[in-house]
C-alpha cells in the first residue's frame, strides 16, 4: 500500500515536473527565446546551418505568365530572365525575399517604428522617434502616390506577390534563425513596404539638420567668430560642377521675410544630425582619357557596412530590359548599375531638404498654431505602437502644415525664449514617385531617356554621374529643392511667417548639371555642388575637400586609363588632410627630448607619406594626435556651453587647419603651440598603453579593430577585426562605422565589363556559407567581374545553380 502511494507520488512530481518543463521551454524569459522551439533538432536553429551551394529549385506560382528563368553564377548573385515585366519583378521579389527575408521584414519595421513588437519595451523610445518624425505617414504618402501610376503599380504588385510566394512555401523551420532569436515570424511583405525602404534611405541620406546647432552657436559666439567658425563655403574645395559653367536661365526669386528672425537657444537636442561618413565618389571619364576609346565610370556610396549588407546585386532580363547592379531590398529595379548602354552612379546631394520650424501655440492644449497672422488647427494623430509582453502605448504626435512636431513636451528649458515646439518640413513627405525614375533609367538608351526619367526623382536628393556607349559623360544634381534665400534652413526658422515655406522648388531645368565637360571627366565626392555664381541657395553643409579634390588630381592628370587604374583610384589611402596639416603640427613641437619611444614616432611621422595602408605605424597615431589637437584648441571655448547641455557643433576639420595655417587672427582662446604638445604627448600615452612601444607591432589595419556588425548588433553575427586601409578622408573612405558600400566600375563599349564587390554577401542567412564571403575582397582590393550575360543560355559553365518559376496551370 505505502509502495503504491509512493509510485502514485513519484508519478504525479514527474507529471508536475514535466508540465514545468514544457512551461519553461516554451515561454520567452525576458528577451531570451523559449528554449524548447530554439534548441528543437527539427524546427529550430540547427536548421539554418546549411550546406555548401545552392540547390536546384522549381517553384509553381498561379500569379506567373510564363516561365522564368533565374541562374545563379559563381558569387551567388541572381540572373533573371523573363519574357514579360510582371514575371521579372515577381522574380526579384521572389529571390530577394529568399537571401534576405529577415533583413527586409526587420529594416520595414524599424522604418515605421515597430521594433516593440518584436522586442518588448526597450524599443519604445526608438519607435516613438520614427513616428514623431513622421515616417510612416512618408512611407502613406508615397505609396498612394506610387500605387497612382499604372505601370509602377503593375511593378510594385508583381515584387509584392513574388516575395509573399517565397514566405508562403517556408514552414518556421526554415525560418531565418534571427526570427528564432527574436521567437517572432514575418511579415507579409505589403505594397507599402518599398515606400518604408525609400523613408529608410531618406532617413540615412537627407534627415539631417544642424539648425539646433546653428542657431546655439550665432546666438553664444560673437558673431565675427562665429563667420570664422562657420564660413557659406568650406576652404580648398573644388565643386562639383566646374566654377565656369555658365547659367543660361532666369531664376526664381525667393519670398524674403521682412524681418530677421531670432529663434531661442535650445537644450532640444535634433533627432539627427547629417552622419559623418555618410557620403559617396562618383565618377566618369570620356573616350579621350580612357584606353579603349570609350568613357568609363566608377561608383562606391559610402553607408553603413552591415550584414546583411544594404545592398542586394541582381541582372533582370526580359522583353525590353537588360540591367545589372544593385538595389536596397524591398523595390522592383536596380539603383545603381548599368544595362547593355549605359552607366550610372550615385553619391548624396548634401543639399537642405528638411526644415526645422520654431512653432508659436495658442495655448498648453496645443490645438491651435500661428501662421500667416491667423490661429491654423492643429492635426492630432493618435499613434499606436504595440509592446511585446506589454500594454499598447498611445503617442499624440502634432503636425502643422509644416509637418511633424518632433520633440515631447516634457523637455527642460534652456532659456525663457525656449520655443514651445519644433516641427519639420522634410522632402520625403512630399508625394512623389522615385521609381519611375528607376523603372525609367534602368530602361534608358541615351542621355535624352536618362533625363526624362530623372523628373521622376523628386523625394530623395542625388548626385547621378553618367556614361553611355555613345561617348558621352555627364553629372547632375537631381531631386526637389526648395527656392530659397541665402542661409534659409541653416538655422531654426519661424513658423508663422510664410515667407520661411517652401512655396516653390527650383525648376528641373535649372538643377546644376554638366555635360561632356572640356576636362574630359565629371567627378562627385559629396563636396558642394556648385560654385557661387549659381543663383539658388541649395545649402551649406557638404563635404570638405579631401576626397574630391584628389579625385580631380588623379583624373586630370592621368591618360590612357584603363579598369586596373579605376580599381587603384577606388582603393586610394592618401589622406590630404594629413598632408595639409601634419607638417605644421610637427613644426609646432619643441625640441624637448620626449624619450626613446615618442621619438620613435616623430621619426616615423616624418618620413610617412600621408597614406592610410593597413600597415602603416603611424595612420592610426596621427588619427589620434590629431583629434586629441581639436580638442585641446577648441575645449576653452565650447566646454561651457557642452557642460550648461547646450547643443552646439565645434567647426569643421578642415575650417580647424586653414585658421592654423592662416594664423591673422585669435580665435583659439589657446596657445596653439602648447595645445599641440599637450595633444601629441597624451595621444603618445594612450598609443603605447593601448598598442605598446615596438614600431613593429604597430599595423594600422590591425589596430583599427574595423568590423562589420550585425544589422541587429547579434553578438556572433558579424565579422570582427576587418584588415583594411582606408580613411573617412581618402577615396577609400572607411570610417569607423561608414565605408564604401559597394565598388563598381563599368567599361562601356562594343561589350561591356563590369567589375564589383561590397562587403558581404548575397545570402543575409548567417548559417550560409556565402553570409560574408565578399568581405575579403572587398577589404583587399580584389574586384571580381559581373556576369552580364545577354542571354538565358551564355556562359552555361558558370551557373552555380537555377530556380525555375512556372505558371500552375492546374489551378
Amino acid at each position: 500500500m505505502k509502495s503504491r502511494h509512493i509510485r502514485l507520488f513519484n508519478g504525479i512530481v514527474l507529471i508536475v515536473i514535466a508540465i514545468l518543463l514544457t512551461r519553461v521551454l516554451h515561454h520567452r524569459i525576458d528577451t531570451i527565446p523559449p528554449p524548447g522551439p530554439f534548441f528543437s533538432p527539427y524546427t529550430g536553429f540547427w536548421q539554418n546551418m546549411e550546406s555548401e551551394g545552392i540547390r536546384d529549385l522549381v517553384i509553381k506560382d498561379t500569379h506567373l505568365q510564363d516561365e522564368v528563368m533565374v541562374r545563379y553564377d559563381d558569387r551567388g548573385v541572381p540572373h533573371i530572365f523573363a519574357s514579360n515585366d510582371y514575371d521579372l519583378y515577381f522574380a526579384q521579389g521572389f529571390v530577394t525575399a529568399r537571401d534576405r527575408l529577415w533583413q527586409v521584414d526587420f529594416q520595414s519595421r524599424a522604418a515605421g517604428g515597430r521594433i516593440s513588437e518584436i522586442v518588448g519595451e526597450q524599443a519604445v523610445s526608438y519607435d516613438r522617434a520614427q513616428r514623431r518624425l513622421g515616417m510612416g505617414h512618408g512611407a502613406d504618402v508615397n505609396a498612394a502616390s506610387m500605387m497612382e501610376d499604372p505601370e509602377i503599380a503593375a511593378a510594385i504588385r508583381a515584387y509584392t506577390e513574388g516575395f509573399n510566394a517565397w514566405i508562403d512555401q517556408l514552414h518556421p523551420r526554415d525560418y531565418p534563425v534571427e526570427y528564432k532569436i527574436m521567437d517572432a515570424e514575418p511579415d507579409r511583405f505589403t505594397e507599402r513596404h518599398p515606400a518604408l525602404m525609400l523613408m529608410n534611405l531618406s532617413q540615412t541620406l537627407t534627415s539631417g539638420s544642424r539648425a539646433h546647432a546653428q542657431t546655439n552657436a550665432l546666438a553664444l559666439l560673437d558673431e565675427d567668430i562665429y563667420h570664422m567658425l562657420y564660413p557659406q563655403e568650406l576652404p580648398w574645395v573644388d565643386p562639383m560642377i566646374p566654377p565656369d559653367q555658365e547659367w543660361d536661365f532666369d531664376p526664381l526669386i525667393p519670398q524674403k521675410p521682412d524681418d530677421d528672425f531670432v529663434p531661442g537657444i535650445t537644450d532640444e537636442l535634433p533627432l539627427n544630425e547629417p552622419q559623418s561618413g555618410i557620403g559617396s565618389n562618383s565618377w566618369a571619364v570620356d573616350g579621350s582619357k580612357t584606353q579603349s576609346g570609350y568613357p568609363m565610370l566608377a561608383s562606391d556610396p559610402h553607408l553603413s557596412v552591415t550584414l546583411p549588407s544594404i545592398w542586394h546585386e541582381v541582372q533582370l532580363n526580359s522583353e525590353n530590359i537588360n540591367v545589372y547592379g544593385v538595389a536596397p531590398p524591398a523595390a522592383p529595379g536596380v539603383v545603381i548599375g548599368f544595362n547593355e548602354l549605359i552607366a550610372w552612379g550615385i553619391t548624396n546631394a548634401g543639399s537642405q531638404v528638411l526644415d526645422v520650424y520654431e512653432i508659436e501655440f495658442r495655448d498648453e492644449s496645443r490645438r491651435e498654431y500661428r501662421h500667416d497672422g491667423e490661429w491654423k488647427p492643429v492635426e492630432r494623430r493618435i499613434e499606436k505602437i504595440r509592446v511585446r509582453g506589454a500594454e499598447t502605448v498611445q503617442d499624440t504626435v502634432l503636425y502643422t502644415h509644416h509637418g511633424p512636431v518632433t520633440q515631447p513636451f516634457d523637455e527642460t528649458i534652456a532659456s525663457e525664449r525656449y520655443p514651445k515646439g519644433h516641427a519639420v518640413k522634410w522632402l520625403a513627405h512630399q508625394p512623389g514617385n522615385i521609381l519611375k525614375a528607376v523603372y525609367g533609367y534602368n530602361r534608358a538608351r541615351n542621355e535624352q531617356e536618362f533625363e526624362d526619367a530623372m523628373r521622376h526623382f523628386t523625394n530623395i536628393t542625388q548626385n547621378f554621374t553618367y556614361a553611355d556607349r555613345e561617348g558621352n559623360i555627364s553629372i547632375g544634381h537631381y531631386g526637389q529643392f526648395p527656392v530659397r534665400f541665402r542661409d534659409q534652413g541653416s538655422y531654426i526658422s519661424d513658423g508663422s511667417d510664410p515667407a520661411y515655406d517652401w512655396n516653390e522648388f527650383i525648376p528641373f531645368e535649372h538643377l546644376p548639371r554638366s555635360t561632356n565637360p572640356e576636362r574630359g571627366f565629371v567627378s562627385t565626392a559629396n563636396q558642394n555642388p556648385v560654385a557661387s555664381g549659381y543663383p539658388y541657395f541649395l545649402g551649406r553643409f557638404y563635404a570638405d575637400f579631401s576626397r574630391g579634390v584628389r579625385i580631380n588630381n588623379l583624373l586630370d592628370e592621368a591618360e590612357d586609363m584603363t579598369a586596373g587604374f579605376f580599381k587603384e583610384m577606388l582603393m586610394d589611402d592618401l589622406s590630404l588632410h594629413a598632408a595639409k596639416i601634419l607638417p605644421f603640427m610637427l613644426r609646432r613641437l619643441d625640441n624637448d627630448d620626449y624619450g626613446d619611444r615618442r621619438d620613435t614616432i616623430i621619426a616615423l611621422l616624418e618620413e610617412w607619406d600621408y597614406h592610410f595602408r593597413p600597415d602603416s605605424p603611424v595612420a592610426h597615431f596621427f588619427s589620434l594626435w590629431e583629434q586629441k589637437m581639436r580638442d585641446e584648441l577648441w575645449n576653452p571655448l565650447f566646454s561651457e556651453h557642452e557642460n550648461n547641455d547646450i547643443y552646439i557643433r565645434r567647426p569643421d576639420r578642415t575650417v580647424t587647419y586653414h585658421l592654423l595655417l592662416d594664423e591673422e587672427h585669435d580665435v583659439f582662446r589657446t596657445d596653439v603651440d602648447r595645445s599641440i604638445q599637450a595633444a601629441f604627448n597624451n595621444a603618445a600615452d594612450e598609443f603605447f598603453d593601448n598598442y605598446g612601444d615596438d614600431p613593429e607591432s604597430w599595423q594600422y589595419g590591425y589596430d583599427r579593430n574595423f568590423s562589420v556588425g550585425h544589422l541587429a548588433d547579434l553578438p556572433g553575427f558579424g565579422r570582427e577585426r576587418v584588415i583594411t586601409g582606408g580613411t573617412a578622408e581618402a577615396v577609400n573612405a572607411v570610417g569607423s562605422r561608414h565605408a564604401p558600400s559597394w565598388r563598381m566600375i563599368v567599361e562601356l563599349g562594343p561589350e561591356i565589363r563590369a567589375y564589383g564587390h561590397y562587403p558581404g554577401g548575397q545570402p543575409g542567412r548567417p548559417g550560409h556559407p556565402d553570409y560574408d564571403k565578399m568581405i575579403d575582397d572587398w577589404s583587399s582590393g580584389t574586384f571580381r567581374e559581373l556576369r552580364f550575360w545577354h542571354s538565358v543560355n551564355e556562359d552555361d559553365e558558370l551557373t552555380s545553380s537555377t530556380i525555375i518559376l512556372k505558371p500552375n496551370e492546374s489551378q
